[in-house]
């Protein structure tokens, strides 16, 4: 293996470039006070961390922790019958009825939050078409209320959990279900005893690929009418000359539970099946 070891040269510089040093410097603005990435000019200060116990920052952590809990256990309820429904079905291509379950995910993030918006808005699309043959849909009324930012979450980020769930799913030895079978346990309780417990780190890694982009991404509740949450606050202070400290501090901090999530799912799925 060591005389391919070359090959790994180009990826070492990429990722130098584009995530090691970019983490470096933010490591080094969060402790300094400078007007933008000017990291050679700034002082050194530790005002920057007051910014962990501000009741702003408190409550955009809150907040954006709240939205993807209930989100994350939303997708729950829906991606696991689905993905069991699929992964117990006979479909001569079950990979083609994925496809369409990932179809969205192909479109742009950005259109797909504006078209959700669209709905909880009077006026749209749908309703529009209602009209014209006499009928009146009510209007959702769900523009920048809690209930629409986490359909938004929900419809978004379905698939990362589905896929994960399927994939150990369709991976369960199928001689486990006879087995259960030839014990004289009924269907309720092979699920209970053999396939939930089999399917547990498929839904520990979906729940760490739906809550983190919930918790730590602006556009989509943004795009919805919540500017509240701790991704907007990164942003906003970004956007801001004076406080680019603040918000690489932030994002170091995201960093971290990032980082943390990650090394649970390692733990949790040490041959990275259910990422495949």
């Amino acid at each position: 293996m060591k005389r391919f070891s070359k090959l790994s040269i180009p990826y070492l510089i990429w990722m130098s470039l584009l995530v090691l040093i970019p983490i470096a410097i933010l490591i080094i603005m969060a402790f300094q006070e400078t007007k933008g990435i000017k990291i050679f000019e700034g002082k050194l200060t530790f005002n920057n961390f007051k910014v962990l116990v501000d009741d702003y920052f408190i409550e955009s952590l809150w907040l954006s922790f709240l939205y993807s809990g209930i989100s994350t256990v939303c997708c729950i309820f829906i991606a696991y019958p689905i993905a069991y429904i699929i992964a117990r079905s006979h479909f001569n291509n079950r990979f083609l009825v994925l496809c369409f379950l990932v179809l969205p995910m192909w479109s742009n993030t950005l259109l797909r939050t504006k078209a959700i918006a669209s709905l909880f808005m009077e006026g749209n699309i749908i309703s529009s078409m209602l009209a014209k043959i006499g009928l009146e849909l009510p209007t959702l009324d769900l523009y920048g209320k809690p209930l629409g930012v986490i359909i938004g979450m929900v419809s978004m980020y379905l698939p990362f959990m589905i896929l994960p769930i399927y994939t150990v799913l369709e991976k369960i030895d199928k001689s486990l279900y006879d087995a259960s079978d030839d014990l004289g346990a009924n269907t309720f309780k092979t699920f209970w005893k053999v396939t939930f417990p089999l399917s547990l780190k498929g839904i520990v890694t979906g729940i760490i690929l739906v809550f983190l982009p919930c918790a730590t991404g602006f556009g989509i509740a943004e795009g919805l009418g919540e500017s509240g949450l701790i991704g907007t606050f990164i942003q906003q202070n970004f956007g801001n000359n004076i406080t680019y400290g603040v918000g690489a501090l932030v994002s170091i901090v995201i960093l971290i539970i990032i980082t943390a999530s990650l090394f649970i799912v390692g733990k949790v799925d040490k041959e990275g099946e259910t990422l495949l």
